[in-house]
């Protein structure tokens, strides 16, 4: 299975030419664009969800991501790390052997080499695989010999002929023993609840939707609709899809509120673009979380704003806006007696 962004779902990209070089697999690639590694747990926990079988082999590819929402101010390093000790432990519990591929963002001047943003992800996944056992972090600078302005299309997607040379490492990779990541004890952190867990009232109905890249139940609501999950914990990201019909909308917990906004200008490239939006605002009461479309516009316009990547004004009226949402991610602290526990076992292993 392949876990990725846009470069992994090019035509003539890295996993479209890995098809080719590796006969002996099926590769089932589940890129989706403009997401990063909280996408990739999403996708796996989903598995859980839809009882659908496991993966032999995980490759993740979302350093070159994770980088840009990380640069954005969307993910803080400290979310990025939990999610991958989490895809990790997924991994380890089913028996899925891992390996990171490592992409990164094209360098600002030609003949410069990879940037300090994307370097420091790469440590990053470097120091987590070191310690949970991943076989490898497969580097773009490592394959190609090193980083440059020529190896791109534009400043976030590889050449065709760059790409060839990725898929031939990963696939070389293939044909070498891969380990199992260790770590299978310890507690996931986060959690992904969808649509059919949710109350729906007033304008919202459960549609099913099936696409090339992702499928599942959505909520969708209209002006005056409200989607509701009990959860207990603090809402990460809203996994959404955001069409023509796209605006603004509210999320709530407790007498905390923020409004999104589901409208993007990747929409030119893609008409109904499913997303994950990333929540900043960590509210203080994690009862509840309320997700809904206000019908009076000052409900919406006097509430900080809470930004997404990638956002554009709606293209329609306020009353004739909707919003189409497939599940939330929560993420559950440690307490003190769980974290000591872990750090004991650490120790001890």
């Amino acid at each position: 299975m392949v876990l990725g962004g846009s470069n992994s779902g090019a035509k003539g990209g890295w996993a479209h030419v890995l098809k080719g070089l590796v006969k002996e697999h099926h590769v089932d690639n589940k890129f989706l664009g403009a997401v990063g590694s909280l996408f990739g747990l999403l996708r796996l926990l989903k598995l859980d969800y839809d009882n659908s079988p496991k993966p032999d082999v995980v490759i993740f590819e979302y350093t070159l991501n994770d980088s840009l929402w990380h640069a954005g101010g969307a993910i803080s390093l400290q979310m990025i790390e939990k999610t991958l000790h989490d895809v990790i432990t997924y991994c380890a519990r089913h028996r899925i052997k891992l390996l990171f591929l490592c992409l990164c963002v094209r360098p600002v001047n030609e003949g410069a080499g990879e940037s300090e943003g994307s370097l420091f992800i790469d440590d990053l996944y470097r120091s987590v695989a070191r310690l949970r056992g991943v076989s490898d972090c497969l580097f773009q600078a490592n394959i190609l010999g090193q980083v440059c302005f020529e190896q791109y299309t534009d400043p976030l997607h590889l050449s065709q002929e760059s790409a060839a040379q990725v898929a031939s490492a990963v696939a070389a990779r293939l044909r070498r023993a891969i380990l199992i990541p260790n770590g299978s004890w310890r507690r996931i952190a986060f959690s992904y609840i969808d649509a059919m867990k949710a109350q729906i009232e007033d304008q919202a109905s459960i549609i099913n939707i099936v696409s090339s890249v992702f499928e599942g139940p959505f909520v969708e609501l209209r002006r005056g609709g409200v989607v509701r999950w009990r959860t207990g914990g603090r809402l990460m990201a809203v996994m959404v899809r955001s069409t023509e019909q796209s605006g603004l909308y509210r999320i709530r917990a407790g007498k905390e509120a923020v409004r999104k906004n589901a409208q993007s200008v990747a929409r030119d490239k893609v008409a109904n673009l499913l997303t994950l939006h990333y929540v900043l605002k960590e509210f203080k009461d994690h009862s509840d979380i309320v997700i809904d479309l206000p019908v009076e516009e000052e409900c919406l316009m006097g509430l900080p704003n809470d930004p997404t990547l990638m956002e554009c004004p709606p293209l329609t009226r306020l009353e004739t806006q909707s919003l189409q949402i497939n599940g939330i991610l929560i993420y559950y602290r440690d307490g003190t007696i769980s974290r000591l526990l872990e750090w004991i076992i650490v120790k001890i292993s």
